[in-house]
């Protein structure tokens, strides 16, 4: 069981030479050398205690988290410092920030509920719109792309939307290879972010 929350335990072995020891609120390789688990693979809710062996393993300021659905990474750091970070990086990278929702404050005004930091941004970068368009105007659909930015216990996630898996739907038709440069686009964001350089 997990020591930190008493939680049964699932462990995930890639393979002999990869193994993954992982709980409800986190995951840690486990070195085959040292017999210990020695880095954090994906942060959730709760402190950086290996599950399985009960080590303290010193938390990074960023892990990159598995998605299904776009680029998400867990930072180490307040969610509003996040979120104006996030803000930055976006314009650094050429992008617009055309909608903006915050889901507390809706959560909160129409529903009456507390609900923790979660704030959409819909980000667009310019030139690939007139290019989305000059390709497709139906395009304008599948825009724009969203970034999530969303507090945890600790920390908090940025996550951005793939474009080549949102834009797939659409076929090729040159739109693939706009598709693969707003992606990297996006992950240069959340790595300045994660690095402290936004």
């Amino acid at each position: 069981k997990c020591r930190t929350r008493g939680r049964l335990r699932v462990e995930t072995w890639r393979n002999m030479q990869n193994p993954i020891c992982r709980c409800s609120h986190g995951a840690w390789r486990w070195n085959v050398s040292e017999e210990r688990c020695t880095e954090i693979i994906e942060m959730a809710e709760g402190p950086s205690v290996c599950a399985r062996h009960g080590e303290e393993i010193r938390t990074p300021p960023a892990v990159l988290e598995e998605s299904a659905y776009g680029i998400k990474m867990w930072v180490d750091k307040p969610f509003d410092e996040v979120l104006a970070s996030t803000r930055r990086a976006l314009s650094g990278e050429g992008f617009r920030v055309a909608v903006e929702m915050d889901v507390r404050g809706m959560m909160e005004e129409h529903l009456g509920i507390e609900y923790p930091g979660y704030t959409i941004l819909g980000s667009c970068s310019p030139s690939m719109v007139r290019e989305l368009l000059e390709i497709d105007k139906d395009m304008g659909l599948f825009l724009p792309c969203n970034v999530v930015v969303y507090q945890r216990d600790r920390g908090t996630v940025v996550e951005a939307i793939d474009p080549i898996a949102q834009f797939s739907i659409a076929g090729d038709h040159g739109i693939r290879d706009i598709a693969i440069s707003v992606k990297q686009k996006l992950q240069d964001a959340i790595n300045k972010i994660a690095a402290g350089l936004a």
